[in-house]
């Protein structure tokens, strides 16, 4: 009987190191999280006068705005390419029409 109490002792032992050691590596890693936290926290607060969210929307409206009139420019690039293409076609043709007539004199 001595021997099995001996026994339970020692297992109930062994299992509460075992948790000790558990519950230790949980205290660290709660203690690393809520340091982490902690930083993250400084980093997204970072002193801000007003709400991220709303400096990011103001911010978005902003760059759209670029995109908006980047694509009116490109848009009148295009339509200045366009042109050109019609003048120098016309240009071509002129020049085309000369060189023929030019030919038939001199033959």
């Amino acid at each position: 009987m001595v021997a099995c109490i001996t026994g339970v002792q020692a297992i109930t032992l062994a299992v509460l190191g075992i948790l000790a050691k558990r519950v230790g590596n949980v205290r660290r890693e709660t203690t690393a999280v809520r340091r982490d936290t902690a930083a993250t926290r400084e980093q997204v607060v970072n002193h801000h006068d007003t709400n991220m969210r709303e400096e990011n929307d103001s911010r978005h409206s902003e760059t759209r705005g670029w995109f908006n009139d980047l694509r009116r420019d490109i848009g009148g690039i295009r339509e200045d390419i366009r042109g050109l293409r019609t003048d120098h076609r016309a240009l071509t043709f002129r020049v085309d029409t000369i060189q023929k007539k030019g030919h038939t004199d001199d033959e």
